[in-house]
This record gives structure tokens, C-alpha cells and sequence, in this order.
């Protein structure tokens, strides 16, 4: 079955790929899953006469929308921001005395029960009492139009943009591995062992640059970010020419709250 649904994906893909060629303007996906994504990644080489482009309304977004932009479409100066149907919602209590404490699944379902789909929905970021949710420009107004109530808390919806999001916030730790493997850089961001780490990978419950990662030997690269299901999303910075005297390599891991 699984297999079955990758197959109707990847076709969808094709034609996508070949509506933007042939109609020469951009066409987009709806935000992905982590395996969507790793489809589309492997695949983006060999749409000729296309560029895949790819964008979640922020660059530390985890979901992402695939752009197809035919060749000569793209110019050095234009941002993301202007080119994909990406739309950014502010969510506030009505009355901020009285709100309950609400987290990324309290916004979520009660976006999902006016009736959107999920893959129109795409990163949720909460901030104290606010949240702002990235979705399909299409159904923003729908959302700020409906959303009255989040749990048991009136709120209030208006349209924004990524530019107002507060800063991420996330602790910072400095650490060392033998090498930049994935489950080395799994160990050292959940604390457990590498036998651990290398269970997490090859179970599927580990992404790295948007796609998961089964494969514990998969080499990690600066500023990667890595989600794993059950501990959390992080950042890896990795330092040009940092080791230890023993010869491990010197990281820095950033996990967001």
C-alpha cells in the first residue's frame, strides 16, 4: 500500500514538472511529509527544463512546498517569500487574562476542524500565548475567516508576515563525536547510546534536511536541521577545523523549544 501511494506521488510529480514546462510558470506542491519530500529530492535532477525549488515560509521551516519553475524563470535577486503561495497567520487569545496554555497540536486541531487538509497546513510555531502558522495562501483567509476558538480559548486571527516571528528560541551546547555520522550526531543530541541512536535511524523516526534518514552511516552537514520523533527538532552547527586533542570532531547542537 505504501508503496502503491509513493508510486501516485512520484507520477503526480511528472506532471506537475511538465505542467510548469509546458505552460512556462511556476507550479507548486502542497506542503509535504518528511518521505514526500525525500521523493521529490532524489527526483528533482531529472525534470528537465525545470528547476525544484523548495520553501516553507521560513528557513527554519520543517515542512516545505516544491516549486517547479521552468528554466530562465528564476533571477538572483528574487526571494522566496515573493515567489510561493506560502501565506503566515498570527493567533492570539482574545483576552490574554484568560487564555489557557495552548501547544502546536491544540492550534493544529482546531485548524484541522474547520475542515483543511493537513498538507495545506505547514509549520506551527508557538510563542508564549501566540502562534503562527504557515499555510497554502489559498485557505489563509478561510482560516482567519473561521478560527474563532482554540480548546476553550476565544482567539483572534490576522494575516502577517514571516518578518514579525520572534526570534526561535532553543538551548545551546557544545560536544564532540568521532566522526559525523547520523548516529553519532543522533547519540550526542538525545544523550543515549549510539545502539540507541542507530535504533531511532534505522526505525524511521529520524529526519535530516527535511528527508528521512534510515541509513546510520549518512554523513551530516553544517547547519543541518535534524528531527527526532520523541526528542525534538534540533540545529547542527559544525565548526571549520574545531577537533579535540584526541581527534574528535567539535559540534555545536541547538535544540528548539
Amino acid at each position: 500500500m505504501e508503496e502503491k501511494k509513493e508510486h501516485f506521488f512520484a507520477r503526480h510529480l511528472e506532471e506537475l514538472a511538465v505542467r510548469a514546462y509546458q505552460g512556462n510558470y511556476p507550479v507548486f506542491t502542497d506542503f509535504m511529509t518528511t518521505k514526500e519530500y525525500g521523493i521529490l529530492n532524489k527526483r528533482k535532477g531529472q525534470m528537465p527544463g525545470v528547476s525544484v525549488v523548495f520553501w516553507g515560509g521560513h528557513r527554519d521551516c520543517d515542512r516545505v512546498i516544491g516549486g517547479f519553475f521552468p528554466a530562465d524563470y528564476l533571477r538572483a535577486e528574487d526571494k522566496p517569500e515573493e515567489l510561493f503561495p506560502v501565506a503566515c497567520i498570527r493567533i492570539r487569545p482574545g483576552n490574554a487574562r484568560y487564555a489557557e496554555t495552548l501547544c502546536h497540536r491544540d492550534y493544529l486541531g482546531a485548524i484541522l476542524n474547520l475542515g483543511m487538509e493537513r498538507s495545506k497546513i505547514g509549520d506551527i510555531r508557538v510563542d508564549r500565548e501566540t502562534a503562527f502558522v504557515f499555510c497554502k495562501k489559498d485557505f489563509a483567509s478561510f482560516i482567519v475567516d473561521n478560527l474563532s476558538t482554540v480548546k476553550h480559548t476565544p482567539v483572534v486571527c490576522e494575516m502577517t508576515t514571516a518578518e514579525e516571528l520572534p526570534p526561535m528560541q532553543y538551548e545551546e551546547r557544545a560536544d564532540s563525536v568521532a566522526s559525523l555520522r547520523l548516529d553519532n550526531i543522533v547519540a550526542a543530541m538525545t544523550g543515549t547510546a549510539r545502539k540507541k541512536a542507530a535504533e531511532l535511524i534505522t526505525q524511521g523516526y529520524v529526519a535530516a534536511g527535511h528527508e528521512e534518514r534510515t541509513s546510520v552511516s549518512f554523513r551530516c552537514q553544517d547547519d543541518m536541521i535534524v528531527t527526532i520523533r520523541g526528542y525534538g527538532r534540533y540545529r547542527l552547527e559544525i565548526p571549520a577545523g574545531a577537533c579535540t586533542r584526541k581527534g574528535k570532531q567539535k559540534i555545536k547542537i541547538y535544540k528548539y523549544l
